[in-house]
């Protein structure tokens, strides 16, 4: 990430609790073998940290915890950086399961948020001064818990900073029409297209 988008700075890792899967999260556990090693192994695949062949799920990937408004990680979301490994692939990778939680919820403190379509994009905005910016889960990934977020905090605008391809201008107008039926004025960060 530091070497393709200029991203990664310590104050970032420190703040974000950024951390990379390497495949060696099975050695820092008990052995299989052993009463302790398979439970933990079953809790971390059921949580979606292993997959059933016993792999790390966010293996090659640089890896953010989403948190809940009390500070509890609710998910992970996982930004492949590793390209031998990614070859038909996903690139970006999630636990299983619905969606919750909202990255950098200390944004909820200014009156106006940027929201981007991914967390890459949001921490671009964040090391570069914008920290009142958090992300949706994807162009279509704006969720419920998010928006009563929005509304709770007494936010007055919302900046849309999706992708300017055509999904990203499709999920931004739904964005939109949802926050603007609760109140929240929204403005359409416009990229140059594509």
């Amino acid at each position: 990430l530091k070497k393709n988008r200029g991203l990664g700075s310590d104050e970032a890792i420190k703040t974000f609790k950024l951390g990379f899967a390497d495949r060696t999260l099975g050695l820092r556990l008990p052995q299989k073998n052993r009463l302790a090693g398979a439970d933990i192994r079953e809790r971390l695949t059921r949580l979606g940290l292993y997959r059933e062949s016993g792999h790390e799920h966010f293996n090659g990937c640089v890896v953010f915890p989403i948190l809940s408004a009390t500070g509890k990680i609710t998910g992970l979301y996982g930004r492949k950086i590793v390209e031998q490994q990614t070859v038909g692939l996903a690139k970006h990778l999630y636990l299983p399961g619905p969606h919750r939680g909202l990255w950098n919820p200390a944004c909820l403190a200014s009156r106006e948020i940027i929201l981007c379509e991914a967390v890459i994009d949001a921490l671009t905005f964040w090391q570069n001064g914008h920290r009142h910016v958090t992300t949706a889960y994807g162009v279509e990934g704006f969720t419920a818990e998010m928006e009563d977020a929005i509304v709770a905090a007494k936010v007055t605008r919302v900046w849309i900073a999706f992708d300017r391809d055509e999904a990203g201008d499709r999920g931004a107008a739904k964005v939109a029409e949802r926050l603007l039926s609760r109140g929240v004025e929204c403005r359409r960060v416009l990229f140059p297209h594509n």
